[in-house]
């Protein structure tokens, strides 16, 4: 991480110098032209929605964080470019697929990205929003970092995508009230019913 530079502007500085090098890679034959343009477009989204997050995370709006950044729609650039013409998968993955094309230099990127996850601020939004967590997962994939990274104490990775933990709430019993009972030798009978009865000499006047 960069020293005197805050956790959220060293994210950005380490996925934009990642994103710099994709071309570099592409040139020496360690990534395809293809992949390193899906690539180049992928870091540059991550980038954006990260700098959002973090930028309504030192707003103190973490009302708004998750939700909607949850439903974001995924990156159609990759989604239409997985795969080729010939049909052969572009986007690779693999665990740590960046590591084992590029070596050395997508470890050091790798390395510095794991030191600003680690950081006590990045964990804070993290657990406030999890949804930064599954924007940064293809990244960490790509970089052999454990997903585990992404979960700090406090958030759990269920099968809604990631939520944070509220404590268990019991819900209160509900008491019945009982049941008043009916004394129906005192029921009113309306005067209609009653004068019918006298006229057919049921009941003596």
């Amino acid at each position: 991480m960069i020293s005197g530079v805050s956790p959220f502007m060293s994210l950005s500085a380490v996925i934009l110098g990642l994103r710099g090098s994709v071309g570099a890679w592409s040139l020496r034959g360690w990534l395809s032209a293809a992949l390193g343009l899906l690539l180049h477009r992928r870091l540059g989204e991550i980038c954006r929605r990260m700098e959002r997050m973090a930028a309504r995370f030192a707003a103190g709006r973490l009302w708004r964080i998750g939700a909607g950044e949850a439903r974001a729609p995924r990156d159609a650039v990759v989604a239409d470019g997985v795969r080729g013409q010939a049909g052969e998968r572009i986007w690779p993955l693999g665990f740590g697929w960046l590591m084992k094309a590029a070596s050395w230099p997508a470890a050091g990127f790798g390395s510095q990205l794991r030191a600003v996850l680690e950081t006590p601020e990045m964990v804070a939004l993290l657990v406030a929003a999890p949804a930064a967590g599954r924007v940064l997962r293809p990244l960490c994939r790509m970089l052999a970092i454990e997903t585990s990274v992404l979960r700090p104490a406090g958030v759990r990775d269920g099968g809604g995508g990631g939520e944070v933990e509220v404590a268990a709430v019991e819900t209160p019993k509900r008491i019945r009230k009982p049941r008043a009972k009916v004394d129906w030798g005192r029921i009113p009978i309306p005067r209609g019913v009653m004068a019918a009865v006298r006229r057919r000499g049921v009941v003596a006047t």
